[in-house]
């Protein structure tokens, strides 16, 4: 059947990370959590309905799969949030007749048989309100959601093993691999067209795949140790240590140590420095020995400030989250669970606050507001040096952004409790 993946009101729980994207649109081990249910239902229609702020920037990166694309037939509408597999998708397909879908007595989505234009058109205007679909059954299926930054970093490991097997490329070796490389248990690595594996570097599929795209380039004694996922044009610098759980997407430059990580897409982290169970967004640069805490000294559990509140993770492992088009300057120190805006200049000394807002310009100082034209300028500059350009949606989303988040950049964050302060990785 067609699907259609929406949001709920949960995006914001995300924190930076879906201000400039939807939350199905958002990595989760090799793929994206929307590739993980397109892959596994290849020629059916897979619509999408952000909320109504990202709806331009949607329909101008995937033409023609709004909801004008729907079809009067049996439909599967699921949240965005939901990380789809196999086990989920057969339960689905025995359902008979309308049902709204649990887990764990969480809406996540519905199966619908009739009015289902009517129904799209509601779910955008309600902000993934499934309850107007007026559906009086619900069935609880094996669904697992994904809420927050560190749900998607704590999964990437396993999530890594199950899109390897979805993509059905073990043992394929397309790039080139100098003789002095090192593949250790090539039968569950997988080498993209172009890509070369240089002078020394060691591929160790030992505890996990390594799935590695196209043109990529892994330089001289670089170690990589899976399950890690490293996409299509991206550079392992030489000497760099990428360890287990870590997803690099496309076009990225990375160095120094990295573990159980997340780059969503070109961003850098080119030199040496520690990031370890973080996730960091789009065109972001981590500069020079720029490292992360992500284990408390007292082994507490970690509490991350997400919109206006404090949260406790509830793991003793959190680093950062950092948002699309931040920079931070040589020798940034993140405490643990620290949580960064889009478009900031992180520049402190010792370690800045845990929570900087989007927009924000670091100074010895403090913290300043950074001027929207002067940001959209940087980023424009940044994008055409890899042959994109920002579109007039992009740019009119990231102004809407800028406003919305202004009165974050004059109050303060919600109050920390407990806080053990910065331990090892």
């Amino acid at each position: 059947m067609q699907t259609v993946l929406y949001e709920d009101g949960a995006y914001g729980f995300f924190g930076p990370l879906t201000l400039l994207r939807p939350e199905f649109d958002l990595r989760c081990g090799v793929l994206l959590l929307r590739e993980k249910l397109e892959m596994r239902v290849p020629g059916s229609l897979v619509a999408l309905v952000p909320r109504r702020e990202l709806a331009a920037v949607v329909e101008a990166e995937h033409p023609g799969r709004g909801v004008d694309a729907l079809r009067e037939e049996p439909t599967l509408f699921l949240s965005g949030r939901v990380v789809v597999d196999d086990a989920l998708l057969s339960a689905i397909r025995e359902i008979a007749g309308e049902a709204v879908l649990t887990s764990g007595g969480m809406s996540v989505g519905a199966v619908a048989q009739g009015e289902v234009g009517r129904r799209a058109g509601a779910l955008e205007k309600s902000g993934g309100d499934i309850g107007t679909f007026g559906i009086g059954r619900s069935l609880e299926v094996p669904a697992r959601i994904a809420t927050y930054p560190w749900d998607l970093v704590n999964v990437t490991a396993e999530e890594i093993e199950a899109d390897a097997l979805l993509l059905s490329r073990f043992g394929e070796v397309e790039g080139t691999v100098h003789p002095s490389a090192q593949l250790v248990d090539p039968a569950r690595i997988m080498v993209g067209e172009g890509t070369t594996i240089e002078a020394g570097a060691v591929v160790d599929a030992t505890e996990g795949p390594v799935v590695i795209g196209s043109d990529a380039r892994i330089m001289p004694n670089a170690v990589i140790m899976g399950p890690v996922s490293i996409g299509n044009h991206s550079v392992i610098k030489a000497g760099a240590r990428i360890y287990g759980g870590t997803s690099i997407g496309e076009g990225c430059k990375v160095g120094g140590e990295v573990e159980r990580s997340v780059f969503h897409g070109w961003s850098n982290k080119q030199h040496d420095g520690y990031l370890g169970h973080s996730y960091v967004g789009s065109w972001v640069n981590l500069g020079a020995a720029t490292d992360n805490s992500d284990l408390k000294n007292n082994y507490g559990t970690v509490r991350v400030v997400i919109g206006d509140q404090t949260l406790d993770t509830g793991s003793i492992h959190v680093g950062a989250t950092i948002g699309d088009h931040t920079k931070t300057a040589i020798g940034t120190k993140l405490n643990t669970g620290t949580v960064v805006g889009i478009f900031a200049s992180v520049l402190a000394n010792g370690f800045p606050p845990k929570w900087i807002p989007s927009f924000s310009w670091g100074t010895p100082d403090g913290f300043t507001e950074y001027d929207l034209e002067r940001a959209l300028e940087t980023a424009r500059g940044v994008v055409a040096r890899l042959g994109f350009e920002l579109s007039p949606a992009m740019v009119s989303l990231v102004a809407h952004v800028f406003e919305k988040s202004r009165p974050e950049r004059k109050g303060k964050p919600p109050a920390e409790a407990g806080d053990g302060g910065p331990g090892g990785g």
